[in-house]
């Protein structure tokens, strides 16, 4: 199968927590996987997307500044996001990668 990623993916090898805030609400979410175009975040329950699409989903960590990226697919318990290349998504992407996988076992 050929990969049609713009940049390498990153799995996780640790468990990696975020909180989402979406529509006003808070989600705890653990980080699958992140690249610097974006990440699959899994949640304990589905999460509503209608509405966000355009004002995106926040994502915090006490280590990084928070970060508005897009939604761009769900599935059950599962979403997919878009992240700019803005600083404060670059420290984010950079704090996930250092936090969930052993970097000399990287793609």
């Amino acid at each position: 199968m050929h990969e049609h990623r713009e940049w390498p993916r990153y799995s996780a090898v640790r468990t990696f927590a975020l909180t989402a805030h979406l529509g006003g609400r808070i989600y705890p979410c653990v980080v699958a996987d992140v690249s610097l175009g974006g990440a699959r975040l899994l949640f304990d329950r589905d999460v509503p997307l209608e509405g966000i699409q355009d004002s995106g989903i926040s994502l915090s960590h006490p280590e990084a500044e928070t970060v508005v990226c897009l939604p761009m697919w769900r599935e059950a318990g599962q979403v997919g996001v878009q992240f700019d290349f803005s600083e404060e998504s670059l420290g984010l992407i950079s704090v996930c990668i250092r936090k969930m996988v052993h970097l000399d076992q990287a793609p």
